[in-house]
């Protein structure tokens, strides 16, 4: 039930990121906006991701679906940053 539980919440978390994701890449050009919500995507995947981690345990943090998900939220969060840095040099 346990590992049930843990792929439900991951795929409420990959969806989150996936529309973080989107949100960024809406972004890329120049909407200071945009990057700021998809910084709140992320930021609420991040609490997700530890919320569920703070259920299971070892055994979300050993699952391949929340591996990848940490994973693709450390590289949605750069690529946001890199785009606000790119538009701050701009400014």
């Amino acid at each position: 039930m346990v590992q049930q539980d843990i792929h439900h919440q991951l795929q409420q978390v990959s969806k989150q990121l996936h529309e973080a994701q989107a949100t960024a890449r809406l972004a890329q050009g120049s909407d200071l906006s945009l990057l700021e919500q998809a910084n709140q995507q992320l930021s609420q995947v991040e609490r997700m991701l530890q919320h569920v981690q703070n259920q299971a345990g070892t055994e979300a943090t050993e699952n391949a679906q929340f591996q990848q998900a940490y994973e693709q939220l450390h590289d949605t969060r750069q690529q946001v940053q890199e785009a606000q840095q790119n538009n701050n040099d701009i400014l």
